[in-house]
């Protein structure tokens, strides 16, 4: 594979995950309490991005094999899918979900 399809099969990836982090983010803020708000907004983005760094960053040293990573990508990704959803924005839901999988496909299809 090329290194510029390389480089913009990544760049894609990057974006859906700046993406995942910005749509759990508002999801959060849309509780209707201030502990909700602190947990779903706040709380949640940052263990996503701690265990993101942990277990799935390129460079990790603890990084999960493919099927592991691949189980996580989709239960977190879904996750931030039915986020969109719960908050009314489905269009938006499934703007994500389709690049997501677009993302996925490439990411884990291609070899």
């Amino acid at each position: 594979m090329s290194w510029i399809i390389k480089s913009l099969i990544d760049s894609l990836r990057f974006l859906v995950e700046i993406a995942t982090v910005s749509l759990l983010i508002w999801a959060g803020w849309h509780s209707p309490s201030l502990v909700g708000r602190l947990i779903g907004g706040v709380a949640l983005p940052i263990a996503v991005l701690l265990a993101w760094g942990r277990w799935m960053a390129p460079r990790s040293p603890f990084q999960l094999v493919e099927w592991q990573r691949l189980i996580a990508e989709i239960v977190l990704f879904g996750g931030t899918t039915m986020a969109a959803v719960a908050i009314g924005q489905t269009r938006l839901a499934l703007s994500y979900g389709a690049v997501v999988l677009v993302s996925l496909l490439l990411t884990h299809g291609v070899r």
